[in-house]
């Protein structure tokens, strides 16, 4: 999906299983867009203002690159278990799955090592998850478009809301669209809902809305990073219900970037769309 330039992308997007599961929530309905490498811009939008300024994104841009670990589950079954590694601008990425196997962004391409490894969802993995922890920081990237909506009730709260649509060309998937939901009190990001394009046309995919929600915040170097995500179905009319999925977010930490942080690995594959 398209966590556009966001991964801004996307996605996030947002949750779905491998192609090595069998779940119904499938990586063959959601896939990720590329990164920006661009660092963002500010917004003129208050609610994305406020977003930006409660999640600290000047500290959290100062730092070269962010570390965790994830456990990420859907209907019971694990997706992802591993660490995370993301340059703070989302210039490269790299994942180290438990299985030993690795995944990496270098900034153009995705590698997959060992070589002969199952390729699954490893693109998917790459942009998707990330976009999901990097989001606040990707509110302002180019090509991104925002409507302040009327609030929306979450959780039984009322949060501001505001619409995120692409320019043309933004991403590979500027249809998606997503709404954020601010906490009205702390102003943070208590939720995301999403569309998801790719391999279906706006109107298959407006069918079936979902939505990430972040919970228990706690503070790394003095940046808010939410270390629970919950995904679900979403609607206007009935907010979050059947829940999809979770997540657990430990060990989170700003580290410096390696020569070969985001590099290919040694006996790797290229991994295209």
């Amino acid at each position: 999906m398209k966590l556009p330039i966001f991964i801004f992308f996307v996605v996030l997007v947002f949750g779905a299983l491998s192609c090595d599961s069998q779940d119904e929530y499938s990586s063959e309905t959601e896939e990720a867009t590329l990164v920006s490498e661009v660092f963002p811009e500010t917004s003129t939008l208050p609610i994305v203002q406020d977003i930006e300024e409660a999640h600290k994104a000047n500290l959290f841009h100062q730092k070269e690159a962010i570390s965790f670990d994830i456990i990420l589950s859907f209907r019971g079954s694990v997706r992802l278990k591993g660490t995370i590694t993301s340059a703070t601008n989302s210039s490269g990425i790299r994942i180290d799955r438990e299985d030993g196997s690795v995944i990496a962004y270098d900034g153009q391409k995705v590698w997959l090592a060992p070589a002969d490894a199952r390729v699954g969802g490893a693109r998917f993995d790459i942009f998707t998850w990330q976009y999901f922890f990097m989001a606040p920081y990707k509110l302002s990237d180019p090509g991104t478009n925002w409507e302040e909506l009327e609030d929306k009730i979450i959780d039984g709260e009322s949060h501001s809301a505001a619409k995120l649509t692409f320019d043309v060309g933004t991403g590979d998937a500027p249809d998606d669209w997503y709404i954020a939901f601010k906490n009205k009190n702390s102003k943070l990001l208590d939720a995301l809902a999403y569309i998801v394009t790719f391999r279906a046309s706006r109107e298959e995919a407006e069918e079936e809305p979902h939505a990430i929600s972040y919970h228990n915040y706690q503070e790394v170097e003095g940046v808010p990073i939410a270390t629970e995500w919950k995904f679900w179905l979403w609607t206007e009319e009935r907010g979050l219900f059947d829940q999809l999925g979770e997540a657990t977010i430990s060990n989170v930490r700003f580290v410096d970037v390696e020569n070969d942080t985001f590099a290919a690995p040694v006996d790797s594959q290229t991994v295209s769309r």
